[in-house]
């Protein structure tokens, strides 16, 4: 496995099954290298008979630029999202009668549409757009340079998303699927609608959103409600013809409507103090609008309801979301969750909250969606061994049926080590679950370098999905570590919220307790162990080496080093005491105590550091002041810039930097743990430097 491997990889993206169960739309996403992008087509998969033979999936498009396929109710049409030709274009909504015949453009809005969602009766369709009718005309003219922006808000640009334009958020329009005019239902410039989806009847559209003010000042930060606005609108609204559908003391996020009216909710009651991390549940409303007493299927089960894994091979585009329905017997709820670092497909049982797992615990469900009767979910399931696999679940007869492995061949042509699971505890006793990635023809006889690859989040796992970097670091002979230390999910409330005040922590402890563990087994050469992470692992990694001397290089990808700089820089608005009791200026000392930068002179260890230039989450200065501040003790330090990327590049950056990315780390590895030569960070050759 190479790094250029990542060119040949296919992800299938947003499976949906038809209303019958019989067939499976899905966005299939491939590399074009040449032109050094992603493409996406839509494809149609079949769904065998028991106990036959699943035949390949077709594609239905071949544009490289279509997406979201979703059923029309009678199972004869695909509405469907196609980017233009021209880039930067926004996307536009069509219509594929899969009888034959060419695609229809159904809308042509200057900001684009997407998310359609189709009328119970076929008839309409609805969807989202940020698109002003009348700002946006043709005769209106852009300016020749992008005015200055007024910022009034503390949360003003988010990570891979931009600048956030308030005069083109995101509103609710309808419009008959046989054309004509679009009709715009909602509007509005300080608040947005999201997870659109018709109610029964057909007489309403039922959306997510957060109305009040200045969320960042409130408690609960997150209190999304569902609401909805009467598809017959005269004229469209900014609030005051909604109507509450549900509305708790904090989120309220994925939802469906049963056949007898009860709403199932993904989301949950919020603290009086706030954590650092709070899991969903399972909710159940029942009665007329506006419900506001759910009950809590999963009360008391310490699940992660409608949460996944981590991984570098989920699909970089297509979309998708966790399958969420109700049987045909409305009595379970089908639903995601997430543990010991894997994520099931579930049945809750309505009457007794008892849950039922019905994927294997070592397999993730990336995506997937419930047929309208209530009888299959179409999901795409992934593993150590392969990135995701297209597949149907049989409700009744509680059966998994593989369909399609878009990589097969790919894998069949590399060599993959075994990857073992790994139990051990912390030094307080706390039992803790890791994966270690061996290379091909492993042999316990030898030592290996050993490097530790640290998740970020906090508030996210490691598991058993595909990792292709693990992979190729495995291939050029590493033993590859990683683990879910507390401040994981996927191990329950505590575990997760355990760290709140104190990261890093005792996640520190947690991964040091992990080297020593695989050390034990004398099958590693401790003088060529190395450690990486992202994000909240880039932390990590600067507070590991900043107090342990025992690796011998270290990268740090998109990192944090002060604490008070993402209080101040972020996308997001640390407003609430989540992580910190307060601001910079109030508890100083608590700022300065978990930043890295205040333990730069502590620094011995070769430290590469990477960092996206349009990365809003964590930014780019957090990277800046690991290099200045090593560069100033004239320590060995470089830094990787990467232009036009953001906080996601190892995960959907542009191909060929995710491929750089990868090099760059193996290099220096390679340099620092394997004695190769790696002129280009100026640095003087193994033989030089011994």
């Amino acid at each position: 496995m190479l790094e250029q491997d990542l060119l040949r990889f296919r992800w299938i993206a947003d499976p949906r099954i038809s209303p019958d169960g019989t067939r499976i739309a899905f966005t299939l996403v491939r590399v074009d290298a040449d032109e050094d992008t992603y493409r996406t087509d839509l494809w149609l998969a079949q769904v065998p008979a028991p106990g036959a033979t699943a035949e390949p999936p077709r594609p239905l498009t071949h544009d490289g630029r279509s997406g979201q396929p979703r059923w029309s109710p009678d199972g004869t049409q695909l509405a469907f999202v196609r980017r233009p030709a021209e880039a930067g274009k926004p996307g536009q909504i069509h219509v594929l009668p899969l009888a034959g015949g060419e695609a229809r453009v159904l809308t042509s809005l200057a900001k684009g549409a997407h998310s359609p969602a189709w009328s119970p009766d076929g008839t309409r369709l609805a969807f989202l757009s940020g698109h002003d009718p009348v700002a946006d005309t043709a005769e209106a003219k852009p300016p020749k340079h992008e005015p200055a922006r007024v910022v009034t808000r503390p949360e003003f640009r988010w990570n891979n998303e931009g600048f956030i334009d308030w005069d083109h958020l995101d509103h609710v329009w309808v419009m008959t699927v046989e054309g004509g005019e679009p009709r715009r239902l909602t509007h509005g410039k300080r608040f947005k609608e999201g997870g659109l989806a018709w109610s029964r009847d057909g007489r309403h559209l039922v959306f997510q959103t957060d109305r009040r003010e200045e969320p960042w000042f409130a408690s609960p930060a997150d209190d999304s409600d569902l609401r909805a606005v009467s598809v017959e609108l005269a004229e469209s609204t900014d609030g005051a013809a909604m109507r509450i559908v549900a509305d708790i003391a904090g989120p309220l996020g994925s939802f469906v409507e049963g056949p007898d009216g009860r709403w199932l909710v993904v989301g949950h009651m919020a603290p009086e103090k706030p954590n650092t991390y709070e899991a969903n549940d399972l909710l159940l409303f029942e009665g007329a609008w506006p419900l506001t007493s759910p009950r809590v299927l999963t009360e008391g089960l310490d699940l992660h309801v409608d949460e996944g894994i981590n991984s570098d091979q989920h699909p970089p585009r297509g979309g998708g979301s966790f399958p969420l329905g109700f049987t045909a017997d409305a009595k379970h709820a089908v639903f995601v969750h997430a543990r010991r670092g894997a994520a099931h497909l579930a049945l809750c049982d309505l009457a007794s909250g008892r849950v039922e797992d019905l994927t294997p615990a070592d397999r993730e469900v990336i995506a997937g969606s419930v047929a309208a009767h209530g009888r299959a979910v179409a999901i795409t399931l992934g593993s150590v061994r392969t990135p995701g696999e297209l597949c149907v679940v049989d409700l009744e007869r509680r059966t998994l049926t593989r369909l399609w492995d878009a990589n097969e061949e790919l894998l069949a042509g590399v060599a993959l080590g075994e990857v073992e699971e790994l139990a051990y505890t912390s030094p307080d006793g706390t039992p803790l679950q890791g994966w270690l990635v061996k290379p091909p023809g492993f042999d316990a006889k030898k030592q290996y370098p050993l490097l530790l690859q640290i998740h970020g989040g906090p508030h996210t796992a490691y598991g058993v999905g595909f990792f292709h970097e693990y992979r190729v670091q495995a291939a050029a002979g590493y033993l590859v570590l990683y683990t879910n230390p507390r401040g994981s999910t996927s191990y329950g409330q505590r575990f997760a919220d355990c760290i709140q005040y104190e990261f890093p922590g005792v996640d520190h402890d947690d991964l040091m307790a992990a080297v020593d563990a695989v050390v034990a087994r004398g099958i590693v050469d401790t003088a060529r162990m190395g450690v990486t992470g992202g994000s909240g692992g880039g932390l990590l990694t600067n507070w590991i080496i900043s107090r342990d001397h025992r690796f011998a290089a270290a990268i740090t990808q998109r990192c944090v080093s002060d604490w008070a700089g993402m209080f101040y820089t972020c996308d997001f608005a640390m407003h609430q005491p989540f992580w910190f009791r307060g601001a910079p200026w109030e508890h100083p000392e608590d700022f300065a105590k978990h930043s890295p930068m205040h333990d730069l002179a502590n620094i011995e260890t070769p430290l590469m550091v990477i960092h996206s230039e349009e990365d809003w989450r964590t930014p780019i200065a957090q990277g800046e002041i690991m290099f200045r501040g090593l560069h100033y003790q004239r320590k060995p330090v470089v830094m990787v810039r990467f232009p036009g990327e953001n906080h996601e590049l190892s995960r959907s950056g542009v191909p060929s930097r995710r491929v750089q990315n990868q090099q760059h780390i193996r290099r220096w590895f390679d340099h620092w743990l394997q004695d190769k030569p790696a002129p280009e960070y100026g640095l003087p050759s193994p033989v030089a430097r011994r």
